[in-house]
Formats: C-alpha cells, sequence, structure tokens
C-alpha cells in the first residue's frame, strides 16, 4: 500500500497536470495560434511569457509549497498518534484522544482506535484477575491435600508431596505473574541488584542441586541494575535453575551469571535449547515432552512473561553456550 505522502503529492500531480492542459488550451484558444491569422510568434511568445508562463510558475510554486506543508502536517499528527499509543501500550493503558487536535476525516479512525485499547484494557485486567483469583483459590485445597498425606503410608507419600510442592510453586508463580501485570513497574522506582538476586536464588537452590549431584555456583560480570518486582523476577530466575539442574546430568556444572548488563544467565551442560524450540517451550499450553526431565513448559512460559512484564525477554544462549537468559531494558545505575 502507497503511503498517505505519496497519494497526496500524486493527487496534487495529477491535479496540476490536468490543470496545465486545460490553461494551455484556453491560451491557445485565446491567442488564436492554430486560427487562420495568428499572432505572429515573437510577440505571441512574449504575450504568454509575461501575462501566461510567469504567473503560472508563481500559483505552482505557492501550490507545492501549500501541499508540502499540508502533506508534513498530516504525517506529524499521526506520527504524534503512534507515539501516544505506543506509550499508552507500555502502560497497558487505553489510549484517550483529544479529537480537536485532528482532522474531521480521521475523527472516525482515531475513535476506533481509542474504542479498540479501551477493550484490550478492560479484556487485560479481567484475565489477570482471573488468574489472581483462581490461584488464590487453589491455595486452600493443595494445603489441605497436604495435609492429608500425612496419613498415606511412607513409601506414597513423599512422591506426592514433590508433586503438590511443584503445583504450589506454579501457583505462586502465576500469582506473580498476575502481579508484574497490574503494578505500575516501570514507575515503581524499585531497582533490583542482579548480583544479590543471583546470590540469593543461588544458597536456597544450592540444596537441591546437592541432593541431585550438580554444582551450582554464581558469578557476576558487570551487572546493571533492573527495575521491577524483586519477588517475580526471582520467581523467574529460579525456575531457569530448576531447569538447568533437571537438564544437567549428575556431577555437572550449573552457572548463574549477573550480567554483563542487565542480564541474569543460567548456563548449564544440557542438550541446550535453539531459539525455535524455546519459542515453543514458551507458548502458553505446551507441554514440554521434550524438555529437561519431560516437565511441562508451562514454568519457561511464565518466566517469560515475568521477563516481558518487565520489558524484557527469556532467551537461549546458544551459540555461544547453553543455558537461558532473562535480558532486561538498560536503566541508570544507581
Amino acid at each position: 500500500m502507497r503511503s498517505i505522502r505519496f497519494r497526496l503529492l500524486a493527487g496534487f500531480a495529477v491535479s496540476g497536470l490536468i490543470g496545465a492542459c486545460v490553461l494551455a488550451m484556453i491560451v491557445v484558444k485565446q491567442y488564436d495560434l492554430l486560427g487562420p491569422s495568428p499572432l505572429p510568434k515573437a510577440e505571441a511568445r512574449a504575450e504568454i511569457l509575461d501575462h501566461v508562463v510567469q504567473p503560472l510558475l508563481v500559483f505552482l510554486a505557492l501550490f507545492a509549497a501549500g501541499a508540502f506543508l499540508v502533506v508534513r502536517r498530516v504525517e506529524r499528527d499521526l506520527a504524534d498518534t503512534a507515539r501516544e499509543v505506543e506509550s499508552a501500550a507500555a502502560r497497558l493503558d487505553s489510549y484517550a484522544p483529544d479529537l480537536g487536535k485532528f482532522p474531521s476525516e480521521l475523527h472516525p479512525f482515531v475513535q476506533a482506535v481509542s474504542d479498540l485499547t479501551s477493550r484490550l484494557k478492560t479484556h487485560a485486567r479481567r484475565q489477570e484477575s482471573f488468574s489472581s483469583d483462581a490461584a488464590h483459590e487453589l491455595k486452600t485445597p493443595l494445603a489441605m491435600l497436604a495435609l492429608e498425606l500425612d496419613k498415606l503410608p511412607e513409601q506414597d507419600a513423599p512422591r506426592l508431596r514433590e508433586h503438590i510442592l511443584s503445583l504450589s510453586n506454579m501457583i505462586d508463580q502465576l500469582l506473580l505473574l498476575a502481579r508484574s501485570n497490574t503494578v505500575e513497574i516501570g514507575g515503581s522506582g524499585m531497582q533490583i541488584d542482579p548480583a544479590a538476586l543471583a546470590r540469593r536464588v543461588v544458597e536456597d537452590l544450592a540444596p537441591a542441586a546437592i541432593d541431585a549431584g550438580r554444582v551450582l555456583s554464581c558469578e557476576t560480570n558487570n551487572p546493571d541494575p533492573v527495575t521491577g518486582l524483586d519477588e517475580a523476577i526471582t520467581a523467574a530466575v529460579r525456575t531457569l535453575v530448576t531447569n538447568a539442574i533437571r537438564a544437567t546430568p549428575r556431577g555437572g556444572q550449573i552457572t548463574v551469571i549477573a550480567g554483563p548488563g542487565p542480564v541474569i544467565s543460567v548456563l548449564d551442560q544440557g542438550p541446550g535449547l535453539d531459539a525455535i524450540e524455546l519459542d515453543h517451550l514458551k507458548a502458553r499450553g505446551v507441554r514440554a515432552d521434550s524438555a529437561p526431565g519431560g516437565s511441562a513448559g508451562l514454568g519457561l512460559a511464565i518466566a517469560d512473561r515475568i521477563a516481558e512484564a518487565h520489558g524484557g525477554e527469556l532467551q537461549t544462549c546458544l551459540p555461544d553456550a547453553r543455558g537461558l537468559r532473562l535480558v532486561f531494558p538498560a536503566h541508570a545505575k544507581v
């Protein structure tokens, strides 16, 4: 589809060409250039130059300047509107336009965009509320189920407790994801030290890694602070470390690296995930039967959503290394 500038300028050019042709026919008729007794060529040339060509050139110059200014104004208004819509989208907010700034012909389009963003905001808020409410409602029956496990034989209870704990952790992540989507992360002013966060996660999961026969360590590489919700980002990093423990064979090394910049990487010695496989696992509802340990891919999907809510992304470390990393927007150091 052609740009608005091209269409407007093309329309002006066609109008000018048609006007020039009509004017030429009027000049020919007025000066009887094709008649039986036309004016002498020198006199006709001087007459046409003084009374037709020069005024026409002045008119075309003013016409072209006016057309250019009109096109630039329309483009500037549309560019401003696009920035306002993008800003509203970044805040997960609706776009409320000032219709007085737009030509009347654009009012239906701008109003339609405003209505669309309002409906999307309402839908997003309902989805977030539903996720939060559902997660809260599930916590109570899980707690009751955990108490009932004490009545089972000792050989059956540990395996069931592990599944219940995994489900409880997943629900906690859903709650954190809902909070990440509803709080004003960008304007909260909460800056997180990736190095301190990485150390906390490694300290918390080191016993589980040792029990599984893996070596878990932490490194720093000039990290930059990350703005957002500490509990949510911590949960996302825990998910990556848990995945790495499953993926790494016994005796293998898992390293959590804070930096360089606003990046937290979890390197392992598993088979690795390329970008296509990772995108497949991040898709909601996809079961990662090919993932480490055959675990569900919902954990990676939630980690990616948490990163996305903070303006970041879950990426693969391939081809440089095997593992995954959370990449966040850069902010000024404190």
